[in-house]
Order: structure tokens, then C-alpha cells, then sequence
């Protein structure tokens, strides 16, 4: 199976900052429509003032003497209305703070979770992979680690690059010439 070729140092760490960019904004954006959605909290407490308002002209017109007792039931309704608006205002106000935060949440973790868990892991282990290629490098090249390390390029490099580094990569590894192809396989990883 052909891999795509490992990013230069460069292109890795411009690629980390535009990850780094793009997961800020989408936090930054939660952060916004989460901020926004709870202000809708604030018409709760409009309603919430209203219905106070009502409930005691309500019971003002009800104390009212002599007109009070005509118009008790209608006054007692616009009472029950009043209470019923501060009720729903209440519940309004705690809906639009889950929501708010819900929807922020939502938009800040839905276009960033896939993208990190899909890079994150490939790109700590070709991090770890590039240090274990250092470090053996490091050591010293004994035999094994050229043929290790050719038989790898042979199974994954591009066949154009394998064909830049050998006219036939097959009978290099049977020849046991291996140093052309473990270069290049250490070239593909940046060591």
C-alpha cells in the first residue's frame, strides 16, 4: 500500500499551526454563539418583569374597593396570567443557558474532534518513528538496520522514487545492496 510522503519539518509544523488556527476559531465561534444564545436569556427576564407587572395589577384591581368585588374573577385571571409568565420566564431563562452552552459546545467540538483524532495519533507516532530512526541512526548503521530499513522503502515508497534510487529495487535486496534504499527510506522520514 503507498503512503503519501511524511510532511518536511516545515511543512509539519506550518500544518500544526493551521490545525492550532483552525480548532481556536471553531472554540472561538462556540465560545460567540454560546454567549449569544444565553443573551436570549435576558428576554426571559423581560417576560419575567412583565408578568410581575401583571400579577399585581392584578391584585390591585382586586383590592380596589367597591369595583374589586364586580371584577374579582377577571382580575384573579390576570393575576393567574402575571404568576404564569414569571414561571415560564424562569424556565426560559435556565433552557436558553443549556442551549447556549449545548450549541457552543457543539460547534466548538463538531469540526475539530474527527480532524484531531484522525491527526493527532498519526502524528505522534511518525514523531516516535522519526526519533527511533534517529536514534538507530545515531548508533551507527550496522547491516541489519540497512536491510530493515531498504525492505521498507521497497514496501512502501512511490515506484517512481524506488525507480530514482534503482533500476531494480528486487535484485538490491537479494544482492544484499541495501544502503541506496535505506538512504532513501530515511530521506522519506526527514532523518
Amino acid at each position: 500500500m503507498h503512503r503519501a510522503r511524511p510532511f518536511q519539518p516545515a511543512a509539519l509544523v506550518a500544518f500544526d499551526a493551521a490545525l492550532v488556527v483552525w480548532t481556536l476559531a471553531w472554540v472561538a465561534m462556540g465560545l460567540a454563539v454560546a454567549n449569544e444564545v444565553r443573551g436570549l436569556a435576558e428576554l426571559s427576564d423581560t417576560v419575567g418583569s412583565v408578568g410581575r407587572a401583571v400579577t399585581s395589577t392584578g391584585e390591585a384591581i382586586r383590592s380596589l374597593p367597591l369595583i374589586g368585588e364586580q371584577v374579582a374573577a377577571p382580575a384573579d385571571e390576570v393575576s393567574a396570567a402575571g404568576r404564569d409568565a414569571v414561571a415560564s420566564a424562569a424556565g426560559a431563562r435556565e433552557s436558553a443557558r443549556r442551549v447556549g452552552v449545548l450549541l457552543g459546545v457543539s460547534i466548538a467540538l463538531i469540526p475539530t474532534l474527527p480532524l484531531l483524532a484522525l491527526y493527532l495519533p498519526a502524528r505522534i507516532g511518525g514523531a516516535r518513528e522519526r526519533r527511533a530512526l534517529r536514534r538507530a541512526v545515531a548508533r551507527g548503521r550496522p547491516p541489519w538496520l540497512d536491510e530493515a530499513l531498504a525492505r521498507r522503502a521497497v514496501a512502501h515508497l512511490p515506484l517512481e522514487r524506488l525507480r530514482r534510487v534503482s533500476d531494480d529495487p528486487g535484485e538490491d535486496l537479494r544482492s544484499g545492496r541495501h544502503r541506496a534504499l535505506a538512504d532513501a527510506e530515511l530521506d522519506w522520514y526527514g532523518v
